[in-house]
């Protein structure tokens, strides 16, 4: 009959799995106190990491020689004393980190307004000056929370990133609740020759809640056919997790990319659609081109004409110009002037109430 050996593996004792508690009566004695679950030591700031009497005693010993001379009233008095400056501390670091936070969420919410108003990444600089500005003169003891405000380009551009990437992660998330959803698409091209693809996208959910959404615009560096606008929308329903199952309607313009009976936009995802779930969807020609293409049939010259005429006897001459001005303030008529501008659009004057 065999013995058996030992393992030669041992469990190894842990102190957490000792329990051990700290107790009240060593802040007194030893100038420490228990703060998140670990232990401090007033006199220097550092944590003693074995909660034990010992290690606590022996850690007090560095500062004995001018610490014990404190007794009775003294001593508590001192202990107090420590403890409110490690507060004060705490609450130091805490409000410069609410400052900075302060800070950052100011330079997202700023980034957001600079972009849904179209303006350079440039003018948070701008911006900055003059929130500087108006901090001096409101309140100028909190300048310096306006200085800690970063809105650099370059941190404008990323904060503008990150929103849309935040944005993007959003619509992901919800597209798991839409019941049904359409998308709108246009192809254009910007002012630098590149052909964009702008996809919109506007949903339903199960309580009837309307989500409408720019999902994204794509560039189009080569051609610009419906097959090419297939496999870009394709791949951007996919992407947001959006079930062709769930595609109700689509609209686009009258091109014949968007609109062809064979290899056009829409009938390619018809096709799709038939292949996959056997369903079809609803096609509308989007209703802002209908009305460019409305004022464009409408024949307007006959009355353009004369108003042409009356506005440019008027910008003739400055004298003409002067003497309507002040007839139209004897009127206390609504508009007093008229634009001058020698560029400006006479149809733009008319039918905008410019």
């Amino acid at each position: 009959m065999s013995i058996s050996k030992p393992s030669g593996s041992k469990i190894k004792r842990k102190i957490a799995d000792e329990h051990r508690i700290f107790q009240v009566k060593w802040e007194l004695e030893y100038f420490c106190c228990e703060i998140k679950d670990k232990i401090i030591c007033l006199i220097c700031n550092n944590t003693i990491n074995v909660p034990k009497l010992y290690n606590i005693k022996r850690h007090y010993e560095q500062h004995k020689s001018k610490y014990n001379n404190y007794e009775g009233l003294m001593r508590e008095e001192k202990l107090k004393e420590l403890k409110l400056g490690v507060k004060k501390q705490q609450s130091m670091f805490s409000k410069v980190l609410q400052e900075s936070e302060a800070a950052v969420h100011a330079s997202y919410v700023l980034s957001e307004l600079i972009a849904k108003h179209s303006k350079p990444f440039t003018d948070g600089d701008f911006i900055k000056e003059c929130l500087m500005k108006a901090g001096e003169i409101v309140c100028p003891g909190n300048v310096k929370a306006f200085q800690s405000i970063s809105l650099s380009r370059n941190t404008v551009a990323e904060r503008v990133t990150d929103l849309a990437a935040n944005l993007s992660d959003q619509i992901k998330a919800k597209s798991s609740s839409f019941e049904s959803f359409s998308i709108a698409c246009d192809e254009s091209t910007d002012i630098s020759g590149k052909a964009q693809l702008a996809v919109f996208l506007r949903s339903c959910d199960k309580n009837f809640n309307i989500f409408e959404e720019l999902l994204e615009l794509i560039p189009m560096p080569g051609t610009t056919t419906g097959e090419d606008i297939f496999t870009c929308v394709f791949g951007l329903l996919q992407k947001y997790n959006l079930p062709l199952a769930k595609l109700n309607s689509v609209a686009t313009d009258g091109a014949p990319s968007m609109t062809g009976k064979n290899k056009g936009f829409v009938a390619l995802l018809r096709k799709k659609l038939s292949e996959i779930h056997g369903s079809n969807i609803h096609h509308m020609h989007c209703i802002i081109h209908q009305e460019v293409l409305c004022t464009k049939v409408i024949n307007m010259e006959n009355v353009l004409s004369y108003i042409k005429k009356v506005i440019n006897f008027i910008r003739s001459r400055g004298l003409n110009q002067r003497q309507f001005t002040a007839f139209l303030s004897e009127l206390d008529s609504e508009y007093s002037v008229t634009r001058c501008q020698p560029n400006y659009s006479i149809e733009k004057l008319v039918f905008n109430n410019e």
